[in-house]
């Protein structure tokens, strides 16, 4: 058990140890991060829109 679990960690670590790899695993995280953001903010302004009707 402890042997496998040691080289699963160490299998990832070499997997992303290359730069390009690293770089493209940053890229993801940040478009997840951004997409996050648009949908909380669509939400908001949905709200927004809801709780207070122009007029």
């Amino acid at each position: 058990m402890l042997k496998r679990r040691r080289t699963h960690s160490f299998k990832r670590n070499v997997i992303y140890s290359s730069s390009t790899r690293r770089r493209i695993m940053l890229r993801n995280l940040h478009r997840k991060v951004i997409w996050r953001r648009r949908m909380f903010a669509m939400q908001q302004m949905a709200e927004l829109t809801i709780a207070a009707p122009a007029g």
